[in-house]
């Protein structure tokens, strides 16, 4: 047995080993091992651009998923008015903020007008409906930005009439691929579109013929490059430059490291030698190929065939047993993923069904008829009265009302019992959410008749008045005339902004409207206003005066408070034809105290009582010519009540004026 060892073949074979055959093998393995490093290198590189060119396709995909989910917001339905609505703007403006899109987003109609926008260059653009009907334009230059963007766009359909009425746009600027460059001393990392051949990061040198993948020489540089081959961007690559001397200066080391072996196994070699080399390598070379052989294709079904009594065979004996363990191993594993994956797509069928249940008998229906054979239990019905044996999980609703009854035939574990009882928890929340979904369809119905039955007698006078001060500032050259019918632009919309809120008067009923507070500058809001009603002012020739304030900050509803203001001004300028408006302002006691003045038309006394009510109109001989809704001041009231305070009206008597002053806290 001694002399059939493998210590006694190695030195067996070191002592016939030939100086020849060593010097070749030297030779051969640096070779080799100097191009497998090679290889290497450039495979981790490859790998590197391969995780990048992942990482800007998922980014990309996700931003253009994004977009979609943007696409449905409730808020773009106001494009069916044409209105540039504040609310279409600040959400654009939100979702480039909370995004940080490098780019402009924008809204525009059917028509391709464009009437919201985070570059106000766009607004009142009009884009071609091809170009829009394009949901993807890959990099060019846009006439309207005056620079090179790529662009995403998608239709934006109604929620209550279920047809397209608009377009949302993202002009996507290349610098949004900038993330994914880098510059070093040794390497430089840059996307190329080969069509306009345009660079995002730093220019390098590249070759006409670029391939879908592969490497070139310039110089003193690796550059090695993959394209991103993806349905939106077919035209980018990924390039990697590389400096060859940084990159294989290991080489050099491994040169001579291999110079040193070879001259140390000269001299050992001279000394032994190669009778029993070939016997030692092959059965090693079987082993080596076997095992490759098996981590590329996975066939654990591979044996070493190495007929040998030495601890090589021994090895080979252990592999071929170890082999067959893993492949049967394998083939258990493989039985259970195949029977958990049927379990759980069976279950999530189920739970399709339930959730897609239209009523709650339908529910308990699906839950007795599809659970039994797929908890393997006996029976599953449901019952008026508790069962004695088996589980009961009780179902208590305004519409249903027993047990789903669990007929086990065999013991269970307290996790399945607690699986079990998770199951009719789920059931009994879905039947509880039918229930309130049909309650809620419902409300919705009829509060969406009310909204139907006044959206059109509201609306259409007041879009004129917008369209005819958009055409004013297309057709007029002054620039006076221009901010004037730009300022009236600005009050209808807001007027549009205060009809959908009384549109939604039976939301402020059910107390829907949401207080949303924030710290802004009284200042501020009331030079908005002032600007905003300046021009109605000045039309009737009156006269507004403004508080003499200090910049006092206040937490608080903005758009409320902004909304009562402007409704107690525009009442306060239509019913007064000569004199002045004045709006005061003064803090006391954790207060904040707001007034409206005219020199209008007066209140009588008994009438004062009937201001705040729903749907009513005063009584006077003065008023007869001025027509509303009658629900402005109710809908204040109740605004004001919402953010904590209260509002009061006082008048002298008929043609005397109005002060009209509520409060609310600091």
């Amino acid at each position: 047995m001694r002399f059939r060892s493998i210590k006694y073949k190695i030195l067996t074979a070191f002592l016939t080993a030939s100086l020849i055959p060593f010097i070749a093998s030297i030779f051969l393995v640096f070779k080799k091992g100097e191009e497998h490093l090679i290889n290497n290198i450039i495979d981790q590189q490859y790998s590197q651009i391969s995780f990048l060119k992942r990482t800007v396709l998922r980014d990309f995909h996700n931003l253009h998923t994004e977009l979609s989910f943007w696409a449905g917001n409730q808020i773009l339905n106001d494009i069916l008015v044409d209105d540039i609505d504040k609310r279409i703007q600040k959400f654009l403006f939100t979702i480039k903020e909370k995004r940080d899109i490098e780019g402009e987003l924008a809204v525009a109609n059917s028509e391709g007008n464009i009437i919201a926008s985070t570059d106000k260059r766009l607004l009142g653009k009009k884009i071609k409906v091809e170009y829009l009907n394009n949901f993807f334009t890959d990099l060019h230059r846009s006439k309207l930005l005056k620079r090179n963007v790529l662009k995403l766009s998608l239709p934006v359909y109604s929620s209550v009439q279920e047809k397209k009425i608009g377009y949302l746009l993202l002009f996507l600027y290349p610098e949004f691929f900038k993330e994914y460059t880098f510059s070093s001393k040794n390497s430089v990392n840059t996307l190329y579109n080969k069509e306009k051949g345009f660079f995002v990061g730093n220019e390098i040198p590249i070759i006409k013929s670029l391939r879908s993948e592969g490497y070139f020489e310039y110089g003193d540089f690796l550059t090695i490059y993959k394209k991103l081959d993806d349905i939106y961007l077919k035209n980018w690559y990924i390039l990697l430059q590389l400096n060859k001397r940084s990159l294989f200066s290991v080489l050099d080391s491994m040169e001579i490291t291999f110079i040193g072996v070879a001259f140390t196994g000269i001299i050992i070699i001279t000394l032994l030698s190669i009778f029993l080399a070939s016997g030692l390598v092959k059965p090693i070379k079987i082993l080596t190929d076997t095992a490759d052989y098996i981590s590329k294709t996975k066939d654990y079904s591979k044996r070493v065939k190495i007929k040998s009594v030495d601890e090589i065979g021994v090895l080979a004996s252990a592999f071929n047993n170890m082999l067959s363990e893993i492949q049967s191993a394998l083939e258990k594993i493989e039985k259970e993923n195949t029977e958990r994956l049927r379990l759980f797509t069976k279950l999530i069928e189920i739970i399709n069904m339930i959730t897609t249940a239209d009523s709650e008998r339908e529910v308990i229906k699906i839950v007795t008829k599809e659970l039994e054979d797929f908890l393997n239990v006996e029976k599953i019905d449901f019952i008026e009265n508790e069962a004695d044996t088996g589980i009961n999980i009780p179902v208590r609703s305004d519409s249903i009302k027993g047990y789903i009854h669990f007929d086990l035939n065999r013991a269970i574990t307290e996790e399945e019992e607690q699986f079990f009882r998770s199951i009719g928890r789920m059931i009994n929340l879905y039947i509880e959410r039918l229930e309130l979904l049909h309650k809620a369809q419902s409300a919705s119905r009829a509060k969406s008749a009310f909204i139907s039955n006044m959206s059109h007698e509201l609306r259409t006078p007041l879009n004129s008045i917008i369209g005819f001060a958009q055409y004013l500032q297309m057709a007029e050259t002054d620039e006076e005339n221009i901010k004037a019918a730009k300022s009236i632009e600005l009050a209808g919309r807001h007027l549009l902004d205060m009809i959908n809120d009384i549109l939604d008067f039976a939301k402020i009923e059910a107390g829907a409207v949401k207080v949303n507070k924030r710290s802004f500058s009284v200042k501020k809001l009331i030079d908005e206003i002032s600007t905003m009603v300046q021009p109605l002012i000045q039309e009737k020739g009156l006269k507004l005066i403004l508080p003499d304030i200090t910049d006092t900050v206040i937490n608080t509803d903005y758009r409320l408070l902004k909304q009562v203001l402007l409704n107690l001004l525009s009442n306060a300028v239509k019913f007064t034809e000569e004199g002045y408006i004045k709006i005061d302002v003064r803090k006391d006691n954790g207060k904040i105290y707001f007034s409206v003045i005219d020199t209008g038309i007066g209140i009588s006394k008994e009438n004062i009582g009937k201001l705040f009510k729903d749907f009513t109109q005063l009584e006077n001989p003065l008023q007869k010519k001025y027509k509303g809704t009658g629900l402005g001041l109710a809908i204040s009231k109740k605004y004001i009540e919402l953010l904590g305070g209260e509002i009061y009206a006082y008048s002298e008597g008929e043609g005397k004026g109005t002060k009209f002053e509520f409060y609310i806290p600091l």
